[in-house]
C-alpha cells in the first residue's frame, strides 16, 4: 500500500476545497528487551547400533521443553553411519 500526503491527494482531487482522507499510518514501537538465554542439547546415535530416536522419546524431550531444531545425518559409504539431533529450549 502506498502512503501519499494529502497535500498530493489534493492536487489530484476533483474538487480542491475538500480534503482527502486517508487512513493514517500505523505506528510502529520497538521496546529494548533482554536478549533471550538458550540451552542446547545434542543426541548422537549410530543407526547400526540402535534405531533412530523414536515418537515417544521426541514427545518426552518435547514435554522437557526440547525444541528440534536440526538433524544431521552423516554418510559413510551407502548407508548413513551416524545421526546428530540437535535441541534447543530457553535457558
Amino acid at each position: 500500500m502506498t502512503y501519499l500526503t494529502p497535500g498530493i491527494l489534493r492536487q489530484f482531487s476533483q474538487d480542491p476545497s475538500k480534503p482527502s482522507i486517508l487512513p493514517q499510518p500505523t505506528p510502529i514501537v520497538f521496546e529494548a528487551t533482554a536478549r533471550p538465554q538458550w540451552e542446547y542439547h545434542t543426541i548422537s546415535i549410530d543407526p547400526r547400533e540402535e534405531p533412530p530416536l523414536d515418537e515417544a522419546r521426541l514427545t518426552e524431550l518435547g514435554q522437557d521443553g526440547w525444541l528440534l531444531a536440526g538433524i544431521i545425518a552423516t554418510p559413510g559409504g551407502e548407508r548413513v553411519t551416524h545421526i546428530t539431533y540437535y535441541f534447543v529450549r530457553s535457558a
